[in-house]
């Protein structure tokens, strides 16, 4: 196998503690032709000063500091420097395992795709779980199989950091300064421009859940971000894949599940004009939920139990959050 440059992007913000355990993974590749290109968004912390000893320590290490402009941002600055054929974003918090990149370099060539996905492993911290269970599977996919499984979540997560991306697709895309859920944004580009993927779930990306999160932290207005590439998301199917209907309803219907989670926490939700929005489409679409079959068991009971009563509703999600808490 030719030895091919691959270049490495990590976001680097306030991440002191857990930076070294990323790099490292990284370094420990079984693919050894690598740039590991660490951008300093302005951390406020030993961040930056961390990035250039590690820079020392391996001369593949290429660090730039940069004034904060976001994790957009870093990783649009990021693509524009990297010199390698592929790229591969990594969360600076998160970590991967040894063969992950020789993995997904290796049936990318062999089925000339212009995208190669694994799975995910979401680590807690006192427990760990893949976001597919299957580890043994392997799939050639065009836009529209991919797309499906994208908005299904479990063959294909929805994580940008999962997947080794051809430089000359990923010189066509940005991700958005300024908004929340930049992923999803990603994705709603690179399906228009990638044509054929490979997708394995061996569970070779560890995605660390931290408490202070976008995904795990309490309500705000930018959080409506997750709505919106959905909505946006869903137009596109409507016009260019009309048989993805089931599909996208769900993903659209689990975006404002999540947004409407969210709003619970808040003291007093029910003032937030937000929360008349996504409680007025849940409910509208309440039956329509019920009978989605994507959508587990317990979310489609959610839904109805929402309809009649959502002080029920809330206190039965909280509890199953402390249920969930208490598991990992």
């Amino acid at each position: 196998m030719s030895q091919e440059l691959i270049s490495v992007i990590i976001p680097v913000y306030n991440v002191e503690q857990y930076l070294e355990k990323c790099v490292d993974s990284i370094k420990n590749q079984s693919y050894p032709h690598l740039e590991i290109l660490l951008i300093d968004d302005g951390a406020t912390d030993s961040s930056g000063h961390l990035c250039d000893t590690l820079a020392e320590s391996d001369s593949r290490i290429k660090v730039f500091h940069k004034e904060n402009g976001g994790l957009s941002d870093a990783r649009n600055f990021g693509s524009q420097h990297a010199s390698g054929a592929f790229i591969l974003f990594l969360d600076s918090d998160d970590y991967i395992h040894p063969h992950l990149i020789e993995s997904l370099y290796g049936q990318m060539i062999k089925e000339a795709a212009e995208v190669s996905v694994c799975n995910i492993m979401n680590v807690y911290e006192t427990g760990e779980s893949p976001q597919c269970v299957d580890p043994d599977l392997y799939f050639v996919m065009n836009t529209d199989e991919f797309l499906k499984e994208y908005l299904v979540g479990k063959l294909v997560p929805g994580s940008i950091c999962n997947k080794l991306i051809r430089k000359e697709i990923a010189a066509q895309l940005q991700f958005p300064v300024g908004k929340f859920y930049e992923d999803a944004f990603y994705h709603f580009d690179l399906i228009q421009v990638a044509y054929k993927y490979v997708v394995n779930t061996k569970t070779f990306y560890y995605y660390y859940h931290r408490g202070n999160s976008i995904t795990t932290s309490t309500f705000s207005k930018r959080d409506f971000n997750y709505i919106e590439i959905y909505t946006k998301f869903s137009r596109y199917v409507e016009e260019q894949y009309p048989d993805l209907q089931e599909e996208m309803f769900f993903r659209l219907s689990y975006a404002y599940f999540f947004i409407f989670d969210k709003l619970l926490h808040v003291e007093e939700y029910q003032k937030l004009e937000e929360y008349k929005v996504v409680r007025g489409y849940l409910k509208q679409n309440a039956l329509k939920i019920a009978r989605n079959r994507i959508f587990q068991k317990g979310r489609r009971l959610a839904a109805l139990f929402l309809k009649v009563n959502v002080r029920l509703y809330r206190f039965v999600m909280l509890a199953n959050e402390r249920k969930t808490k208490q598991i990992h």
